[in-house]
């Protein structure tokens, strides 16, 4: 064996010899930190006290159910005081710190379906196709489209960030490619739906903050860039769009992929919108949210900027029905079926239409044709995040 072998080899056994030590070392570093909070959370969880809601999960946490005999004959009584008991547990916040802590310090870097990954960025995984429900949804946007032939369809499906933003994954991730999914449905609507190719925009513009760190979403400038990709397909006037600048209405945003995991949670971000530069060129709203029977006159309810989810801010969050009407140079009227993604883009569409009526399946009970019939819509808009679209049956509840 030559010199240069035996060093090689030299330097290969002493690196495997440090590994090792380094694994030591974390797994002394993982016990000796789990033993003191640990001990921390024997002690706190002597204090009395039930919460109703937890800001760091953003969920309702489960409260002491009441003791009935059906409800012990049946376990029903004992599988909700587990639940509460679970949620109620004092040291719960300081526990769940302390897992994704040492599960960190173990190089574990995924938790509830969450990367941590470069950068401070959380990436959601990306779901499981639901092969059945895809195709019951394609199936029933394709025959809705062809219902009017008249009226055109656009469909766009947002990826997520562990797609657009893969170099932000942590080395040992492996996630779904959903271009294989949406080429599948482009294909199969070919002939009787507009396709809105927004994954080829996101990645040119990959660079830039077009997802939020700590959210599922992308952020107004994401959706930007998701607009000017539609406006295109959908060949809109662009001289009636005015000129926009973005303002930060938050830079405390903590979303809820921390939320779901643990990770980042003192981690703060903008949320941007986008005003025209011009007051002149802004035009007036009248927005109904119809089956709540509460009318304003704008899209963005600054009181949701105090509470948890920041990101309800546009539009108030999701609800089953929303009318805007403008005083837009126009008589064309849009219908939007969506999901969360949608509600940062909405604004931008805004001096396009005399009316968009927007819909959640998931939370409307009506069906689109009535809407369609009552409403003289002249344009369709189906926009979906990818994660939502692939395991949805609110589009077949609503279009059957």
């Amino acid at each position: 064996m030559g010199n240069r072998q035996r060093q090689k080899s030299g330097k290969q056994s002493q690196r495997r010899r440090e590994d090792k030590k380094g694994k030591i070392y974390r797994r002394r570093a993982v016990a000796a930190v789990f033993a003191v909070l640990l001990g921390t959370i024997s002690l706190i969880d002597l204090i009395p006290g039930e919460k109703g809601f937890s800001h760091r999960e953003d969920r309702e946490l489960t409260v002491k159910p009441k003791m009935s005999l059906k409800g012990v004959l049946d376990g029903g009584y004992m599988r909700e005081y587990d639940a509460y008991r679970t949620d109620q547990f004092t040291g719960r916040s300081l526990l769940r710190l302390m897992k994704t802590g040492t599960d960190l310090l173990a190089g574990r870097r995924r938790e509830g379906g969450v990367y941590k990954g470069r950068d401070d960025y959380l990436l959601e995984e990306i779901a499981a196709p639901d092969e059945e429900q895809i195709d019951k949804s394609v199936e029933l946007i394709g025959e809705f489209a062809g219902r009017y032939e008249k009226v055109p369809v656009y469909l766009m499906l947002v990826p997520g960030a562990a797609n657009v933003l893969d170099e932000k994954l942590p080395d040992s991730a492996v996630v779904r490619d959903e271009r294989q999914s949406f080429e599948s449905i482009r294909q199969t609507l070919e002939t009787s739906v507009r396709w809105v190719d927004v994954s080829t925009v996101l990645e040119k513009h990959m660079k830039e903050e077009i997802y939020y760190h700590t959210d599922r979403h992308w952020t107004s400038l994401g959706a930007y860039y998701a607009y000017q990709a539609l406006a295109e397909v959908m060949k809109l006037d662009m001289e009636k769009a005015p000129g926009l600048e973005p303002y930060a209405v938050t830079n405390s945003f903590n979303g809820m992929l921390s939320s779901a995991s643990g990770y980042n949670t003192g981690y703060a971000e903008p949320i941007f919108i986008y005003t025209p530069k011009n007051r002149d060129e802004e035009i007036s709203l009248a927005v109904e949210y119809v089956e709540e029977g509460v009318k304003t006159a704008t899209l963005y309810d600054r009181s949701k900027l105090i509470g948890k989810n920041e990101y309800e801010v546009f539009l108030g969050g999701s609800h089953g029905m929303v009318d805007i009407r403008t005083t837009a140079d126009t008589t064309d009227r849009l219908l939007i079926v969506k999901d969360s993604y949608a509600n940062c883009l909405i604004p931008f569409l805004t001096p396009f239409y005399r009316e968009l009526i927007v819909i959640e399946p998931g939370l409307y009970e009506g069906d689109l044709d009535t809407i369609m019939e009552e409403n003289k819509i002249s344009s369709v808009l189906f926009l979906y995040g990818g994660n939502t679209f692939v395991q949805d049956s609110g589009i077949s509840r609503c279009l059957e």
